[in-house]
């Protein structure tokens, strides 16, 4: 990590795994004990009557999600913020445009342990906290301003928002301009500390070179950010196509592709690619954590990896516009429960073979019950 800018020291449709303690560097694997619960391997069911949807209310893209301890769900979608009950009805909307309207691209949500709801304006550079009933409290950076990846006061287009309910750090994918993860005091604002890919200090001028197969020294957009239980930080690399996965402090764990990157067009193809595979993430429920969901823009499907290693169970979705299928899964969210939502952004057109024209997938929330049959 880096502090003032200086380097410190400081698909297996029936199968079951144990949830075990994470070690610190996940690719250990311990020995099984009478201690572990078997957990069995997450299964869902597309939920069509959530929302319920009041007159004449119209979705854009959903570009954040997020739920809270009232097991209430929230959604951005044209910049205005929306709480939805447990039932899906809505409860209020609120526009999180500012006090002059011009702060832009409301982009990835938050609720925090104290009930603060956490955004980013995203072409505006700003990353905003207000209270549950849309009063603004904080903003951090500067409007239209930005100062590079080693910048402690400005942001750079910031993706998504997580905050740590024991010290009220607040961790930010800061992420379509800049290349870090960026943390802050949740309560004064004050920059703490940040860092890039591996822990390393963020590089603008970086460019991988195309013809290399070599993972990427930098982030390329850092979206997704999600902290679990035991202490460790996911990112959401969107276009690397990985995961990564850090300590608190910047320390880098593991890391896992989800997908290798599609060759330039003058170059033979690789089999199974994806363009921008990893979005977002979350946790199942239980108290081990012992699932990743990871959203898959690229491919419209949930990527479910094992936690303890990394590894791929299962997926599920796909391109289109039915119950279940998606278009475009920009951002994810766990309810108390363990049902998972899905906000979707501007999806493939999908052909309507029955009509004869095509359809836009995206532009919706959905909500993917959770079902323990498996």
């Amino acid at each position: 990590m880096f502090l003032e800018e200086e380097q410190m020291t400081a698909p297996m449709k029936c199968a079951t795994v144990m949830a075990t303690t994470l070690l610190l560097m996940i690719g250990s694997c311990a020995a099984p004990d009478g201690n572990e619960i078997e957990v069995a391997l997450p299964s869902f069911e597309a939920d069509v009557s959530w929302p319920i949807l009041p007159p004449d209310f119209e979705w854009g893209q959903v570009i954040g999600i997020a739920t809270d301890s009232r097991g209430h769900v929230w959604t951005s979608s044209r910049s205005e913020i929306a709480e939805w009950d447990r039932n899906g009805t809505l409860v209020q909307s609120w526009s999180a445009r500012g006090p002059e309207g011009n702060w832009s691209v409301v982009h990835g949500l938050f609720i925090d342990h104290n009930d603060f709801v956490w955004t980013n304006a995203r072409e505006s550079n700003l990353t905003l906290k207000f209270s549950r009933d849309g009063q603004h409290l904080m903003t951090i950076g500067r409007f239209d301003e930005t100062g590079g990846s080693n910048d402690t006061e400005l942001m750079g287009r910031p993706a998504e928002i997580w905050v740590d309910p024991l010290d009220n750090e607040v961790f930010v994918a800061d992420g379509y301009a800049n290349r870090r993860v960026i943390v802050f005091d949740g309560e004064t604002g004050e920059y703490l500390r940040h860092w890039g890919a591996y822990g390393e200090r963020p590089d603008d001028a970086y460019r991988p070179a195309p013809t290399v197969g070599e993972p990427s020294r930098q982030f390329r957009t850092p979206h997704g950010i999600a902290g679990s239980r035991d202490g460790l930080i996911y990112v959401a690399d969107r276009a690397n196509n990985r995961i990564q996965v850090f300590r608190q402090d910047g320390t880098f764990v593991t890391e896992k592709i989800l997908r290798q990157r599609c060759a330039p067009e003058d170059q033979p193809e690789i089999p199974e690619c994806g363009r921008e595979a990893a979005f977002s993430v979350g946790f199942s429920s239980d108290d081990a954590q012992t699932y990743l969901y990871v959203a898959d823009g690229g491919s419209h499907v949930i990527v479910v990896l094992r936690r303890s290693d990394l590894e791929k169970v299962d997926e599920f979705g796909g391109p289109g516009t039915g119950p279940g299928l998606l278009g475009r899964p920009h951002n994810l969210a766990v309810d108390l429960d363990g049902n998972l939502f899905v906000a979707e952004a501007a999806g493939p057109w999908i052909v309507d073979t029955a009509r004869g024209d095509s359809v836009q997938a995206g532009f919706r929330p959905q909500k993917f019950t959770l079902n323990n049959s498996r």
